[in-house]
């Protein structure tokens, strides 16, 4: 008879529970938890990861909702998935009993793993399941449903029918609020979160004094599964080629050279220079600047006053993706534009990302290239990457783009 696994305690840790409604605001508050030094896991993306690379996982799945919902190259289709449990009660239980434990076991290995004593869970689900338990706090976001409906068309591009479908789907939010310990309210400008985000934190207890987190037992993972999940990476090592930059990267920068991240303040001077950068194809109004600017990141260079590159920018499972470059005049490019790609690659290396994609236009001009060579960018082939990287590129590469792609932990490519 085998021993029943062990619960799995997590001393010495502070494990805040996150959760909120769709689009409310989650990710902007675990952006600023990650920027206090927090660990930030989102135990939804986890499931993602599992259904693209776990050999057991997909198998399961598979053997209970049919070769049709596994792709040729392994992976889960999600929308086939989708199809079958969204509107089916039991086989979305079916479905969650398969993949919980292991999305559960994953994130475990990540907290234990962790130098970090405070720790931000996020979980859509948070308060149905068993994550609930470990958790000493959890803080809810909320916001009007306009407010919802407003992000998902502007920041994520929805249909309003599509939008309108996925608000409904959900429960009351104030449900998840009464089960509270902190409820941000985003209905404001993003200084107004940060301002209740800081407030929550500055009260947070001590790791070291709190009761011991504990995690329920999961079933133990063989070391057969593991072996299959492995040997879904690449053959054989990857090495990144690096083209020589055209012209030696500057290294004289003006003294009042700036770079930040932008402030609701800033919306006249970011909209003025967008405008200019792109000779007026790109237009956005105020109200919708600023609802990007609570959902994302931007980086503003400037010179004195004047304010010459904006860059839009987020980072996502170990992922930073760069996503919008506005730069005027384009000189700019090799003073305020390169020093905000050097800033954001601080960042991502803070953050413990992998590697930074930059989504550039296919018609970007010269100098906007030869920034990114500067800064070590390279282009290479998808397929030649390691699956988790072809996915965040695949997901969120916008039209009209080419990747370029800098590694910073290159540990994936050298496991063949």
């Amino acid at each position: 008879m085998s021993e029943r696994p062990a619960a799995t305690r997590f001393s010495g840790k502070l494990i805040v529970g996150l959760t909120g409604n769709i689009a409310t605001g989650k990710s902007a508050v675990m952006r600023l938890a990650a920027d206090m030094g927090a660990l930030t896991i989102d135990a939804d993306k986890i499931v993602h990861e599992l259904q693209d690379h776990d050999a057991e996982l997909q198998a399961a799945i598979a053997v209970a909702f049919g070769s049709e919902v596994r792709r040729e190259d392994g992976r889960i289709d999600r929308r086939a998935l989708g199809k079958i449990v969204f509107d089916d009660p039991q086989a979305m239980r079916d479905l969650e009993g398969i993949v919980h434990p292991m999305a559960q076991r994953e994130l475990a290995r990540r907290v234990q793993e962790s130098e970090q004593p405070i720790v931000f869970i996020e979980a859509i689900k948070l308060l149905e399941g068993p994550l609930v338990k470990m958790c000493h706090q959890i803080w809810v976001t909320r916001c009007s449903r306009q407010r919802q409906l407003d992000r998902l068309r502007i920041c994520r591009g929805m249909e309003t029918n599509t939008a309108v479908a996925r608000i409904k789907a959900q429960p009351p939010q104030e449900e998840k609020v009464a089960q509270a310990d902190v409820v941000i309210d985003t209905n404001g400008y993003m200084i107004d979160t940060e301002k209740q985000f800081q407030m929550a934190w500055t009260r947070l207890p001590d790791p070291a004094v709190v009761n011991t987190a504990i995690l329920p037992p999961l079933p133990p993972r063989s070391n057969k599964t593991a072996a299959k999940t492995e040997s879904r990476r690449p053959a054989k090592p990857i090495t990144v080629a690096i083209a020589a930059p055209a012209t030696p990267k500057p290294t004289d920068r003006p003294e009042n050279l700036q770079v930040r991240r932008a402030r609701p303040s800033d919306v006249a001077a970011m909209l003025l220079l967008i405008q200019k950068a792109t000779g007026g194809s790109v237009t956005m109004k105020r109200a919708e600047l600023l609802m990007a600017l609570s959902e994302r990141g931007y980086f503003i260079g400037q010179i004195g006053a004047a304010v010459s590159a904006v860059v839009g920018w987020n980072i996502d499972s170990q992922v930073a993706r760069i996503d919008q470059i506005f730069i005027h005049p384009l000189s700019a490019a090799a003073t305020t534009g390169l020093a905000i790609l050097e800033e954001i690659e601080k960042s991502a290396n803070d953050h413990i990302c992998e590697i930074i994609i930059a989504f550039v236009p296919d018609d970007a001009p010269d100098e906007i290239q030869q920034m990114f060579a500067w800064q070590a960018f390279a282009a290479m082939d998808k397929i030649d990457l390691p699956l988790a990287w072809q996915e965040a590129i695949t997901e969120s590469q916008p039209g009209n783009t080419h990747f370029l792609l800098k590694v910073l932990r290159d540990e994936r490519l050298k496991k063949g």
